[in-house]
């Protein structure tokens, strides 16, 4: 049985003085199982939460759409700060390692107080982020299967697979961020209502797509170095990437669907497939 004294928590390593490994996977060993319970909640909202609504007058107005800008501005900035904390970290290892090894060797990325501590907490904003989607439901807004199923997994597979302690990760994170610094700008200022052309809209969902090409194209040359043993040592797991490549390409599948059913098919509406 673990000691108390042993237990560490969020604030142990927020407010530490220093950036420890070691203090940052013990919390994720115990955090882990309350990600599992967290993510049985959030569908519960989905589900349960738009039929409680559909009783309910959809809370709109101001305060509302000030309240949701101020959310995506917070993530918006929050995921600029960390992309400009980590993209400096996967451009070195490129130069130094070439670009094989900027997703086969880690170096320091786990363990330098800078890279270790901001890839954390890239991880442990995937909690909150969740709330995106009770906007939706409070708003009566449509939670389509790829909003809620993209929050979901992602959320819990960044959780359970960050002890691995991979090195495609600076990739996965660097993408992400800058794809969030982006989108999040965007959902900002739409919910002021300020008018953007459609092109913007579209460029968001493709640079969305671009960013699960590179993982899956990743993924796929991981796969190979790892059955061929291409490149000794390689630092990727096989639980890691059969889970994570399955998620990537049911991304790309849902994204290209959506770009397709939103800037293509809608041209032709006899021919638009609805995303569930």
């Amino acid at each position: 049985m673990q000691n108390r004294t042993d237990y560490v928590s969020v604030s142990d390593i927020l407010l530490a003085n220093d950036w420890n490994l070691e203090r940052t996977v013990s919390f994720m060993h115990h955090w882990v199982p309350t990600s599992f319970k967290i993510t049985v909640a959030y569908l519960a909202i989905v589900f349960a939460g738009q039929k409680i609504m559909e009783k309910c007058r959809a809370l709109d107005g101001k305060l509302m759409d000030y309240t949701l800008a101020l959310w995506n501005f917070a993530f918006s900035l929050f995921s600029g700060l960390a992309a400009y904390k980590l993209l400096p970290e996967l451009f070195y290892s490129i130069r130094t390692t070439g670009l094989i090894g900027s997703y086969c060797n880690s170096l320091d990325y786990y363990t330098d107080p800078s890279t270790g501590y901001w890839g954390w907490m890239f991880v442990m904003s995937k909690a909150p982020e969740l709330g995106d989607t009770l906007f939706l439901v409070l708003r009566k807004r449509p939670v389509i299967f790829m909003h809620w199923y993209h929050h979901a997994l992602t959320f819990l597979y960044a959780q359970i697979t960050y002890s691995e302690m991979q090195a495609w990760c600076r990739w996965s994170l660097a993408l992400n961020l800058f794809v969030h610094t982006v989108m999040y700008f965007y959902f900002a200022v739409r919910a002021l209502h300020v008018k953007t052309p459609r092109w913007v809209a579209q460029f968001i969902t493709t640079i969305q797509i671009v960013q699960f090409v590179i993982s899956c194209s990743i993924f796929s040359h991981l796969v190979y170095i790892k059955t061929f043993d291409t490149v000794p040592g390689c630092q990727a797991s096989w639980n890691v990437l059969s889970i994570g490549g399955a998620m990537y390409l049911s991304y790309l599948y849902l994204f290209a669907q959506f770009f397709y059913n939103a800037y293509i098919a809608k041209r032709h509406p006899g021919k638009t497939k609805k995303v569930e």
